[in-house]
């Protein structure tokens, strides 16, 4: 009897041993971070911002942007324009090599357009949130 417990504790120790989360490090996960505009303004016609902290793949416009452009700069720094009929709400998404590095990611505004007349706008009261695609 006692030699079948010890065999049956130590399967039940082996197969919880196989079952826990790894406890190694996980690798980096590729993925797609979102930016989302919030404008103090209606009738934005361009907006060209900069991105910074870490590692820009590519970067695709949302259904709002009409044309876009990016350029990816040493030391982590990608300038991107987008231009259309810009309102609040999502206007880019951005493809990184590690979405869990997401809060490094800073986004600043560097230049705004009037979508009518192309006159330049004050950058003030303009902020875009990065958070990871769902």
């Amino acid at each position: 009897m006692r030699p079948t417990r010890a065999l049956i504790s130590l399967a039940l120790v082996g197969l919880a041993a196989g079952c826990g989360g790894g406890s190694g490090p996980s690798g980096p996960t590729p993925g797609v971070l979102t930016l989302t505009l919030n404008t103090p303004n209606t009738g934005d016609g361009a907006l060209l911002f900069r991105v910074t902290g870490g590692v820009v793949d590519s970067i695709a416009g949302s259904a709002m942007v009409l044309d876009g452009s990016y350029n990816t700069f040493p030391g982590n720094l990608t300038r991107v324009v987008v231009a259309g009929p810009i309102t609040d709400g999502v206007i880019a998404h951005l493809y990184v090599p590690d979405v869990g590095k997401v809060s490094s990611y800073v986004v600043t505004m560097e230049q705004v357009t009037a979508n009518s007349n192309f006159a330049q706008r004050s950058t003030a009261g303009y902020s875009i949130a990065v958070a990871v695609a769902p």
